[in-house]
């Protein structure tokens, strides 16, 4: 097992009175002769190698180019290493795991970003350092070690006995150990007296298997990224209660969006951070405006503020409007993987169109959503009576209806079904990992089958923008069977 540390700086590494991050060298040195040797008696037949920013960071300095960097780092010795760990500072921590999973999409091998809110060594008097034993930094790098000895394909962020994924973290708590949590999603691991993994919640292993093939890619992608990385500027914009004047118009918050409008980079995408379930203030000045800033090019996305749950444009009057101005759902994105997400994007593909971004923004590209498209026989998803599922345009809902009866309409005539499938008892639709698309009623009887089963690979179920309801292959993306 080979190990890559990468180190960037943070309060991991710092020391001093007034704290600040150890240089790469003197952190690297530290670290091989005070922590190696306890990694060394845990794990046998280890290795680890090590490398680190040539002028460390407190992350709250990081910016979206260096996590290009820290991508690069991991692209160029991909091929030598079987997991990599990321030592960083924990107030970015969540942009950067985040970014990173969408940097590397598809990875093959474990990227775990962790750090500590204490630091991991002390510096005598005559800078002399010593390993700080009551900190949380020396525990946090040690899970992070174990679990990536346990190969799950994806980007991880460890901390405080919890693995998580990247893309679904906040950083929850400023002064105690628990720093981080995952409103939306469970931990992917868990240490306690021993490291314990939750398997059925990893990404599937990637589609394309060859990873020289893969690396191509990455490296290709990297090299247009930075080049458009800097161009533009995503902003995320919190909704507050402001002044607001009905007669004259005037609002502070449409000032504010206004003046923001005006930034250099220019502004490519706003992510608004809005009440509740996607709730903005309704009043004309700010429907006008954010459909003004939409015809302009600018992508704009609904997320909530709130710590849990997703956003729900239908629920009440003042999300409604939203859709109308050209505002996408975050549904149950972070603000942070929202905005990180659109930043790659926008860098990856800029000569997209708007729609184009926007259909990207609204599909599940790394776990940072849940699909409410499809169905994944990887993890035994399933459909509850009264639940939807949409075509990504979101033009047509397929809904399993309480009574047993499979229903799927265009949205703008919903009261006409265009194929529906009486089953009479009602029930759950479960796309299984055998490849089967199968409803079973109440007494767990199987009352209706796709006949899709496969052996050796798995399947996913959705509704495509066309109204097909089909299944297809998960790692090919070949079609299976259509449903209607």
């Amino acid at each position: 097992m080979k190990i890559f540390i990468l180190y960037t700086g943070g309060t991991i590494g710092c020391v001093g009175p007034v704290l600040a991050p150890l240089q790469k060298d003197d952190f690297i040195n530290a670290f091989k002769k005070l922590v190696e040797p306890t990694i060394t008696g845990q794990i046998s037949d280890i290795t680890i190698e090590y490398d680190g920013f040539t002028q460390t960071l407190d992350s709250t300095n990081m910016q979206p180019s260096d996590w290009l960097l820290m991508a690069n780092k991991i692209l160029n010795v991909y091929n030598e290493y079987d997991a990599f760990i990321v030592l960083h500072g924990t107030d970015t921590m969540a942009y950067t795991s985040s970014a990173l999973s969408f940097l590397l999409p598809d990875v093959s091998k474990p990227i775990i970003v962790t750090g500590s809110q204490l630091p991991l060594f002390h510096e005598a008097s005559n800078s002399d350092l010593s390993l700080l034993y009551n900190t949380d930094a020396l525990r946090n790098v040690l899970g992070a070690v174990k679990f990536g000895t346990f190969g799950m394909p994806e980007v991880c962020l460890y901390f405080d006995d919890h693995l998580y994924r990247g893309n679904r973290v906040v950083k929850s708590n400023a002064s105690e150990f628990t720093a981080f949590s995952s409103p939306n999603f469970p931990p992917i691991g868990e240490y306690g007296v021993l490291p314990k993994q939750h398997d059925t919640l990893f990404l599937p292993q990637p589609k394309n298997k060859n990873i020289e093939d893969w690396l191509s890619c990455m490296q290709s992608n990297m090299e247009i990224i930075k080049q458009n990385i800097q161009n533009t500027s995503i902003i995320p914009f919190l909704i507050f209660p402001a002044f607001y004047d009905k007669e004259s118009g005037e609002s502070f918050l449409v000032s504010v969006l206004e003046n923001i409008m005006n930034s250099s980079p220019p502004v490519k995408g706003i992510v608004l951070e809005a009440y509740g379930e996607g709730n903005v203030p309704s009043y004309k000045e700010m429907q006008q405006l954010l459909t003004d800033i939409h015809n302009k090019g600018v992508v704009i996305v609904d997320c909530t503020q709130v710590y849990q749950g997703e956003v729900n444009y239908n629920a009440y009057a003042t999300g409604a409007w939203l859709k109308g101005c050209g505002v996408i759902s975050g549904f149950d994105m972070t603000s942070i993987a929202a905005a990180t997400k659109l930043i790659i994007l926008k860098a990856l593909y800029p000569n997209d169109t708007v729609s184009d971004l926007e259909e990207k923004m609204v599909m599940n590209l790394s776990g940072e959503l849940v699909p409410y498209y499809r169905l994944s026989g990887y993890q035994n998803e399933f459909l509850s009576p009264g639940e939807s599922l949409y075509s990504v345009n979101g033009q047509y809902q397929f809904t399993n209806e309480t009574n047993g009866t499979l229903t799927l309409v265009d949205v703008s005539d919903p009261k006409n079904p265009i194929w529906s499938k009486n089953l009479q008892q009602a029930g759950r639709l479960t796309m299984q990992a055998d490849c089967n698309l199968v409803f079973y009623n109440e007494d767990y009887e199987a009352i209706y089958s796709s006949n899709t089963a496969q052996i050796g690979t798995n399947a996913y179920f959705q509704v495509e923008d066309d109204g097909g309801l089909s299944v297809f292959d998960m790692y090919t993306d070949q079609l299976i069977k259509k449903i209607n």
